[in-house]
């Protein structure tokens, strides 16, 4: 189903005027769920089972910070948006939980459009010079 003023209207008395906001500008809509958990970042994690959802739309994240970005999710919440897995993270038994032999790294910000952008350095020679002009005496 889209989206129809009944359902945002019965979401905005769910959630409040403030989350309400929130959401509209983070996801563009406005979602009310059961909390499923949080991450070690504070990302909170939502799930909707109500047939007024758009289908493969249940399941969403509120960030901590308010510039946000997709890294800053951790591998096992990320499987369960995008519905690689049913059960969340936190609710699996130790038996499932995968270790690794190497601690995970922290985020690190995605940097484009800002200081800390990559930027390639080129060991290429250039193909074309700028022209330098050189002056010379008038003969007459």
């Amino acid at each position: 189903m889209s989206s129809s003023l009944i359902r945002v209207i019965r979401n905005i008395r769910r959630v409040g005027l403030k989350d309400y906001f929130r959401q509209l500008n983070a996801i563009g809509d406005t979602k009310y769920g059961r909390l499923v958990g949080v991450d070690r970042y504070g990302n909170k994690f939502f799930e909707n089972t109500t047939e007024d959802e758009i289908h493969m739309r249940t399941r969403w994240v509120q960030y901590k910070e308010w510039y946000y970005d997709v890294s800053q999710i951790e591998p096992g919440w990320h499987g369960w948006l995008g519905y690689l897995v049913d059960t969340p993270p936190n609710q699996l038994s130790p038996e499932q939980k995968t270790v690794r032999k190497y601690p995970t790294p922290e985020v690190v910000p995605n940097g484009t459009g800002t200081r800390n952008a990559y930027v390639p350095y080129s060991t290429v020679k250039p193909k074309v010079s700028m022209w330098s002009p050189t002056v010379k005496e008038r003969t007459a």
